[in-house]
């Protein structure tokens, strides 16, 4: 009974070794995700543009930010 805990504590920590390297790399991806977010949206805000425009470039920001977060998955 022992011997069996222990194996399957030993099979969880080695898959847990495994998956944590993948974790932290969508981590870091999902923080360049957000980060153009933030430097598109500053753009779209920061033009001379119309209300229009702005509208429709902060709409390509948002689509944009789901297609990278999309990637990440």
């Amino acid at each position: 009974m022992r011997q069996r805990v222990f194996l399957a504590l030993l099979i969880l920590l080695a898959v847990g070794l495994l998956v944590l390297p993948v974790i932290l790399a969508s981590q870091t991806h999902a923080d360049y995700c957000f980060n153009e977010w933030e430097r598109c949206r500053e753009r779209a805000l920061a033009s001379d543009a119309g209300w229009f425009k702005t509208t429709l470039m902060l709409t390509v920001c948002d689509i944009a930010l789901l297609k990278c977060l999309y990637m990440v998955v």
